[in-house]
């Protein structure tokens, strides 16, 4: 069986407070993206995890086998499985890519070891393994709120074109909350509707974990000044704790354009890719 694991952005993100349990209260809107590594799941006697990226633990530490022992766990399922991953999505880029990986591992295990728990028993078991990863089990735009477990749906008229940036370096999620400092002012107010289009998508764009990020790593801030600055932009943005910039595109034709511009600037070294937010 092969699913793929999708990424997502945030295109706002505001924090609103401390919790007990070490973790931050949030408001953010999630989107998934058109970017996806692959997931082939077979039978196995044993949780087996590979990978086609080499830098990529396939132990413990990676949050796949954690779904998969998670799962046995609650459920007393005896059961193994080889998971093999292809990855597309950046490491460390604020996209999701490990959340994506837990999930969709928990969503392929409950089918090929016929389970049949439902999307909400799903959401409970993956909100205990981070964040966002409640999110990607249905799958669907949300404005989330808690650490980013309670889901409200959200509705995207059309596909919204959309071009990510990554030099290359990851930016560590545990950090930027730690150097988060409260008092930013001037943020959105969060939708109060359930429609998203380009233009909404574009007013919405809000992130405060941008400050301690953009200190550390200067050039994330003048790429997206850079960003923002470029014909066919409708704006820009940081997703999550980054390194991942993205851009709000008016047409594909004005991002095909856009990389040939942060490719003359940048070099051809830069990580560049036209995708979009699906409809939905």
């Amino acid at each position: 069986m092969v699913l793929s694991s999708n990424a997502k952005i945030n295109l706002f993100l505001k924090i609103t407070g401390k919790r007990p349990d070490g973790y931050h209260e949030l408001e953010t809107i999630m989107v998934p993206i058109d970017l996806a590594d692959t997931m082939t799941f077979s039978e196995h006697p044993e949780i087996l995890l590979a990978c086609d990226d080499p830098s990529l633990p396939v132990d413990s530490q990676n949050l796949v086998i954690r779904a998969a022992n998670l799962l046995r766990e609650k459920t007393g399922v005896r059961k193994g499985a080889k998971i093999q991953l292809r990855k597309k999505i950046p490491i460390g880029a604020g996209l999701g890519g490990g959340s994506s990986n837990a999930t969709h591992a928990l969503k392929g295990l409950n089918q090929i070891w016929k389970l049949n728990l439902g999307d909400d028993e799903l959401e409970k078991l993956a909100g205990e393994l981070g964040s966002d990863t409640a999110f990607f089990v249905r799958n669907r735009p949300a404005f989330a709120t808690g650490r980013g477990e309670k889901l409200r749906p959200l509705h995207v008229e059309e596909p919204i074109p959309l071009l990510l940036l990554n030099f290359g370096f990851g930016s560590s999620t545990a950090w930027a909350y730690r150097n988060f400092v409260p008092g930013g002012n001037g943020a959105p107010k969060p939708p109060s509707g359930t429609v998203l289009n380009r233009v909404t998508a574009a007013e919405l764009l809000w992130n405060d974990l941008e400050k301690p990020v953009f200190r550390k790593f200067p050039i994330l801030a003048m790429a997206l000044e850079f960003l923002e600055k470029q014909p066919g932009v409708s704006g820009a943005g940081m997703s999550g704790s980054g390194s991942t910039l993205f851009a709000i595109l008016e047409s594909a034709k004005a991002g095909r354009t856009l990389v040939k511009a942060l490719e003359k600037r940048y070099s051809t070294k830069v990580w560049t890719r036209l995708t979009q937010i699906p409809a939905g």
